[in-house]
């Protein structure tokens, strides 16, 4: 049996569909980073979940839009910042951002989970996750500040910020939250041109306190 690509998405989604599953707080999610050749707004559209986007880059919301259409899929997601989300206070039911907020430096990371928990509801969840500095990569390119790398990739400069096990914690202090779970992944994954990938993350899904 052959699975369609498309059908098939990261494993800690899935953990964090059966957190929300289980939540009682109600009212749209909001995709922080919704955009690119893979949008994984698809997955929580199929399951029928009331979901909104918003992308800093216009090229990968193209992209995104171009797997709708190929899919027949209506995905909704805008143009937006992740550092000064435009919508207001305890909007959404749930929050969720990934493999995109370690794409700035730390500053600018502080200023999107203090957003991503302005947002969320009360008692709702937010799923996020940090590069640690054990990836295979950690190093790579031009450190401007420390674990803040920038790398040439095709075209244009990408910056990568890397996280100790500890310093991921700092970005909820003084938040109204619980950290309701966390994991360490190690991804070894050999491909079939012989390129190996070593890469670490730490996932975080917090729970805004209830007033």
């Amino acid at each position: 049996m052959t699975i369609a690509k498309e059908l098939l998405y990261p494993a800690p989604f899935y953990n964090f569909l059966s957190y929300i599953s289980n939540s009682n707080v109600k009212g749209k999610i909001l995709d922080c980073g919704s955009g690119g050749p893979f949008p994984k707004q698809a997955l929580f559209v199929q399951l029928g979940f009331d979901i909104i986007g918003i992308e800093f880059s216009e090229e990968r919301l193209e992209q995104a839009q171009d797997y709708a259409k190929q899919h027949n899929l209506e995905l909704s997601m805008q143009m937006g910042d992740m550092r000064s989300i435009p919508f207001n206070l305890d909007y959404f039911g749930h929050v969720y951002s990934w493999n995109t907020i370690f794409h700035m430096n730390k500053k600018d990371i502080k200023k999107a989970v203090n957003e991503m928990i302005r947002v969320v509801k009360p008692g709702g969840l937010c799923f996020l996750n940090f590069i640690s500095i054990d990836s295979g990569f950690y190093g790579e390119g031009e450190e401007i500040n420390p674990g803040e790398f920038i790398k040439i990739e095709g075209d244009e400069k990408v910056i990568h910020t890397f996280f100790t096990d500890e310093e991921s914690d700092n970005f909820f202090e003084n938040l109204d939250i619980e950290i309701i779970f966390k994991e360490k992944r190690i991804l070894h994954k050999k491909f079939e041109d012989g390129e190996v990938l070593n890469d670490s993350y730490i996932d975080y899904i917090v729970q805004k306190k209830k007033m």
